[in-house]
């Protein structure tokens, strides 16, 4: 900006000049040049400690350089000589509320508003109100609107375990853990249990994880409801953190509800290796809505998946949130097997050896199987395109169509096998060694 620039030259030419450094300053401020707007009113405030305004401005200005803990021992040695500064303690708040000090934020708003009233700020009052747990202030599920809880996806499926190719004894795992108490409350309840609770699928993309949640909640006869990062996400500080709220109080309400989350990694990754303290924030909001102890989570199933296991965060993992983890792995002969059958169902085919092109698949997907059969299909639709009638699929097709198909899975046992054999001290990734051992 030329008159900017005119009007710096000018302060350096008179230096003393407060009105001056005022006037540019504000127009610093207002145009977004927090770093050089903040020295000017450092030098405003040094040399007039009574200058309010500038000290008000310096921390508006730290407050958007995100500079916290200068912020807060700004503030709180003024406080010291200012009890009744009501500006200090609505800064100081917001200071806390992005170090992810809720509590203490939500008291320093509190006093600034009985202070000055007009300090009132409606939108972050309701984001502390999401991280408080203050029953004042704990979020009611009749803040909801008819609205905003009927537009979320709820289903019932007809999907069940007999119509998922393999996965024995994944499935039995989750009739055991799952299913059972789901179906049989009264015994649970005798011994002070309910249904419920969460689970944690890890394996390969494209093996099944969605699909098995699916199935899981029509073997309970439940609502169900998938959700991923973008069904969350918001550009508003708070939004997000309202979103996965909204979500979980509504399957509350519709229990007996499955909430599956495809990609849980992106709403709730380690908070360590997080840079952007929304993110962190929100998996916050995620540890705080599984927590039965917050939360009335009866008959109520969360079941995260993941494909990077080793990026959750370990808080995830304690009991009373994801305390079942479960590997799905590449499918078994077996289940590749009936995975070709299900596919090839309802197909014109001719004497396929199904268990003979199984042992071809090895390492194969769920998904890269459905991708083997799709290219068979497709090159026996070219074929009855010439010869002008149905060419029925054949043994022959599908072992073509495998040549064109590669498994997608390598990079990732890869991956897992690596983290399995040097970081395994908790014992997560037993299952990928036992799936080592069996396989190769």
């Amino acid at each position: 900006m030329e008159e900017l620039d005119i009007l710096v030259n000018a302060l350096e030419l008179s230096p003393e000049n407060k009105i001056l450094r005022n006037h540019i300053a504000k127009i610093q401020f207002d145009t977004g040049l927090y770093e050089e707007a903040l020295e000017n009113y450092k030098i405003l405030y040094s040399t007039d400690g009574k200058d309010v305004q500038a000290l008000e401005y310096m921390l508006k200005s730290l407050l958007n350089l995100e500079v916290y803990d200068e912020i807060q021992e700004l503030v709180e040695r003024e406080l010291n000589q200012r009890i009744d500064w009501a500006f200090g303690f609505f800064v100081l708040a917001k200071c806390l509320y992005f170090k992810e000090e809720y509590e203490e934020a939500m008291k320093n708003y509190e006093k600034s508003v009985d202070i000055d009233s007009e300090l009132e700020d409606i939108e972050f009052h309701k984001n502390l109100l999401q991280f408080t747990s203050s029953q004042k202030v704990k979020l009611k599920v009749l803040e909801f609107s008819e609205k905003e809880v009927c537009n979320e996806e709820f289903v019932k499926t007809q999907i069940s375990f007999k119509d998922v190719g393999g996965m024995e004894e994944v499935k039995e795992n989750i009739q055991a853990n799952i299913i059972f108490p789901f179906r049989n409350p009264e015994i649970f309840k005798v011994y002070g249990k309910s249904a419920g609770g969460g689970i944690l699928l890890y394996g390969p993309p494209g093996c099944g994880k969605t699909f098995i949640s699916l199935a899981t909640a029509g073997e309970c006869n439940a609502h169900f409801v998938t959700i991923s990062i973008t069904d969350v996400l918001d550009m508003y500080i708070g939004e997000s953190e309202k979103n996965l709220h909204t979500i979980f109080e509504t399957a509350r309400m519709k229990a007996p509800a499955v909430i599956f989350i495809d990609e849980i990694d992106a709403l709730g990754g380690s908070r360590q290796s997080m840079r952007s303290s929304t993110s962190r924030t929100l998996t916050n909001q995620l540890l705080m809505e599984l927590d039965s102890t917050q939360n009335n989570n009866k008959n109520l199933l969360v079941i995260g998946a993941t494909n990077t296991p080793w990026s959750i965060d370990s808080a995830l993992r304690r009991p009373g949130r994801f305390d079942r983890i479960l590997f799905i792995p590449p499918p078994d002969i077996d289940a590749r097997v009936e995975i070709l059958k299900l596919h090839m169902k309802d197909k014109p085919c001719k004497e396929i050896d199904y268990l003979f092109i199984a042992k071809s698949l090895s390492k194969y997907s769920g998904a890269d199987i459905k991708g083997v059969c799709d290219v068979a299909c497709q090159s026996c639709i070219k074929k009855a395109m010439a010869a002008g009638k149905i060419v029925p699929i054949t043994t022959e097709d599908l072992l073509d169509a495998i040549k064109v198909i590669k498994p997608s899975t390598i990079e990732w046992l890869s991956t897992a096998k690596n983290y399995a054999t040097y970081s395994n001290q908790s014992g997560l990734y037993d299952d990928v060694l036992n799936y080592f051992k069996i396989n190769i």
